[in-house]
């Protein structure tokens, strides 16, 4: 099973330095988000990933995640092939169907989004292995290629892993993607989902080891106190609140009007009262938070679930603490959990 790490710092002078133990403590990847929200004080993705890639030389590179609505595809194709030739065979594009705070303030509309995904993820695979002897065509509802091929030839593979929890996206992983990459599920719903992928994977021919099975989770690696379980806590059920399919398949959410997070997380009150309905029971099972035993537990779930790469979210570990929480992760828990 491998271990990653979803970076904390926004600045990057502190991205580098959490970069740099990352790598020292033998982590197997890093993961950064593609979050523009208005005046979030946060760095754009691809300047992070080019920064992270001059300055690591072991660990791979994920975006967690962005999508093919604010750039467009042949952008992205271009710019990963050229992170590409910085870091060979060390990146991963993490896309999604888009979220909605990072596009609706700039009018950047969120309809379609399966759809656009796929086709997306189409037209970046083909402007990738274009030549000039075969260019890539693509005549799609919304995205267009004639004549194309990426400016830049890719160094190495780059996979496309793929967050996905509905019906429309989980085909689309099980057919385009080469790894899922949700978070919040319970041990449970992760397997029955994986189970519904690799079922979806046959029908199109395609074999299990074509897609790694990854697992974003939130990571407390402490006993918490009461303050810090109801921080996280509070944490999962907002996660969990926009994510009605894992909460179906574990038997709950009855009440949930089946919005997706694009069309809950722009209205608070709905997010809020959302959340409030998610039992803290299976909130609390999607965590990974605990000593240094219950952590290892926790993760060991998921690998008996099917998942093969788990990637640790530290963003609620008190900033004091996040050093001494990436080295315990490395020298502790990583060792123990390859030795499951």
């Amino acid at each position: 099973m491998r271990v990653s790490w979803a970076l904390r710092s926004s600045t990057i002078a502190e991205l580098l330095e959490e970069s740099r133990l990352c790598e020292l403590f033998k982590l197997d990847g890093i993961w950064f988000p593609d979050y523009q929200a208005p005046f979030a004080e946060w760095p754009e993705l691809y300047v992070v990933l080019t920064s992270l890639a001059l300055n690591t030389s072991k660990l791979s590179l994920g975006s967690l995640i962005t999508d093919v609505l604010r750039r467009h595809p042949m952008v992205t194709a271009h710019a990963f092939a050229t992170l590409s030739q910085i870091a060979p065979n060390r990146l991963i594009l993490g896309l999604g169907a888009g979220a909605g705070t990072s596009h609706f303030y700039y009018g950047i509309k969120l309809e379609y989004l399966a759809t656009k995904l796929e086709e997306g993820i189409k037209a970046i695979k083909s402007l990738w292995v274009a030549s000039p002897g075969k260019p890539a065509y693509l005549e799609g509802k919304h995205f267009h290629l004639r004549k194309a091929g990426s400016p830049l030839k890719p160094t190495g593979k780059i996979p496309i892993y793929i967050a996905s929890y509905g019906p429309k996206m989980i085909k689309i992983t099980a057919k385009l993607a080469n790894g899922w990459i949700p978070e919040s599920h319970t041990p449970n719903t992760y397997k029955v989902t994986l189970e519904k992928i690799s079922s979806l994977m046959k029908k199109f021919g395609r074999e299990n080891e074509e897609l790694e099975p990854c697992l974003a989770a939130i990571f407390y690696p402490y006993e918490p106190d009461d303050e810090a379980y109801k921080r996280i806590l509070n944490a999962a059920k907002h996660y969990l609140a926009t994510y009605p399919d894992i909460q179906w398949a574990a038997g709950y959410g009855s009440n949930h009007p089946g919005l997706r997070a694009h069309q809950i997380i722009l209205k608070p009150k709905l997010w809020d009262g959302l959340a409030n309905q998610v039992p803290d029971r299976l909130a609390d099972s999607t965590i990974i938070y605990g000593d240094i035993e219950q952590c290892i537990d926790r993760i060991a779930r998921f690998r008996e679930a099917g998942c093969k790469h788990i990637i640790l979210e530290p963003y609620w570990i008190e900033k004091e603490r996040l050093n001494e929480a990436l080295e315990m992760l490395g020298r502790k828990i990583k060792p123990k959990i390859e030795a499951l």
